[in-house]
This record gives structure tokens, sequence and C-alpha cells, in this order.
């Protein structure tokens, strides 16, 4: 069998909530394939007219039996808000933050918005290895409503 790269929450080997996906232990859990809130929550009220950076740690796994190769991540589809920006980094440990609200303390990590033309190359996964992945999302204080504030990264490999 080929390669193949799904995504994993952390959170502990049992975790199945997004909310709690901050890192640590991988998941043998995959995040939904169902868009709404399949990483991050609602942004409530409060958050939107006080401004809200939340972190989500995700696991890039090949469950495949082969090398997962020419590894590319970038956003493909970014949010149609103006007050909305979900950045991402790539991380080489398993560090953990105690909630969404606190970043990852990493000194090597530099989160980007890696879009179409300016992707993200990642280091080879072997199988049954792993790579952590972690989102940042802004919402900008004052932040408007959007029913359907989404994004999507994709990731391309061979």
């Amino acid at each position: 069998m080929a390669a193949t790269l799904v995504w994993r929450l952390t959170g502990g080997a049992a975790n199945s909530d997004p909310a709690a996906s901050l890192g640590g232990t991988a998941s043998s859990e995959a995040v939904s394939g169902t868009a709404m809130n399949n990483v991050f929550d609602n942004v409530s009220v409060a958050e939107a007219s006080a401004g809200d950076t939340e972190y989500r740690a995700l696991s890039l796994h090949n469950s495949g039996d082969a090398t997962a190769e020419n590894i590319e991540l970038y956003i493909s589809t970014v949010s149609p808000s103006t007050d909305t920006t979900v950045t991402v980094a790539l991380d080489s440990g398993v560090q953990s933050v105690i909630n969404e609200s606190t970043a990852p303390s990493a000194p090597s990590l530099s989160f980007s918005e890696p879009l179409t033309g300016s992707r993200l190359s990642i280091s080879n996964i072997a199988a049954a290895g792993a790579q952590r992945v972690w989102l940042k999302r802004v919402t900008s204080a004052s932040a408007g409503n959007y029913a359907n504030d989404l994004m999507t990264i994709t990731v391309e490999y061979a």
C-alpha cells in the first residue's frame, strides 16, 4: 500500500474532542471530514467583540506502509472574512499547551499563511510516522458575523 496521510487530533491517545487537541500525545482519532467545527469551535459574540486568538495541534500521520515524499501543505481556501486569519507552523516535538488561548512555546515555531503559490514543504514522513502541525486562528476585535467562515488546508505528496 502507498503512503496515506491523514489528519489526527492530539491531546491523548483516544481524544476525539477537537477543542482538546492542544498538543501532547497524538490521538488515534482522525479529524472529522465534516467541515462544521472539525478543528475550531464557533467564535462567540464576546470573542468577536474583544478579538480572540486560539491554537490547535494536529498530527499529520502516515497510515500507509510507504514513505510519504515531496510533501507540501498550503491553505487552498482562505476565510471569506477579513476579520479571521489562520496560520500554520511545523513542530518537531510533542509540546502541549494548557488551553486554546496559550501559544505553543517552542522557539523554533514560525507561523505563516502558506497559500497556493507559497506552499510549505514538509520533510518526508515514514510509514507510521507523523509531523506535528500547529494552527493559529486570529479573530480581530469587532469582527463581523460570518455564517460559513471556513478555510481549507490541503496536503499534496507522492
